[in-house]
């Protein structure tokens, strides 16, 4: 009896923190999710990059994905515009726009790197305005 005691408070202890840093899509595809602690400590709005969590390879279309917050709650169900300002790197068409979702996440999945270097985009989310940067590496 002590022994199946002592494996349910080792599971108490332990599965919290094999189910924090992940989240699923609606596609069951995992995903880094934000800190609640971090997140509850901001004030004001925020633009913060998701993913891709590092240095992209040139030639791949990249998908970039935001998390927009006001006073660390989401900002969910809004239009996100990912514009660049500056780098090597375009979207077809000038721009893309994909909704929040309800952890206002927002998802680009057509930027096209040109070229090495680091590469500043402005999303717009509502009201909330940021740039967020992408570095991309030579093949």
């Amino acid at each position: 009896m002590r022994r199946a005691a002592g494996a349910v408070a080792l599971l108490a202890v332990l599965l919290p923190a094999l189910l924090t840093g992940c989240t699923a899509d609606r596609a069951g595809t995992a995903k880094p999710s934000a800190s609640p602690s971090a997140d509850a400590a901001q004030h004001g709005p925020a633009i913060r990059v998701v993913s891709p969590e590092g240095a992209v390879p040139l030639g791949d279309e990249v998908r970039i994905v935001v998390r927009a917050t006001d006073d660390g709650a989401p900002v969910a169900a809004q239009d996100a515009t990912f514009e660049v300002v500056s780098g090597p790197a375009t979207y077809p068409g000038g721009f893309e726009t994909s909704a929040t979702d309800s952890d206002g996440v927002a998802s680009s999945l057509g930027l096209r790197a040109e070229g090495p270097g680091r590469v500043t985009i402005r999303v717009a989310v509502g009201d909330i305005t940021g740039e967020v940067a992408i570095d991309v590496t030579g093949s």
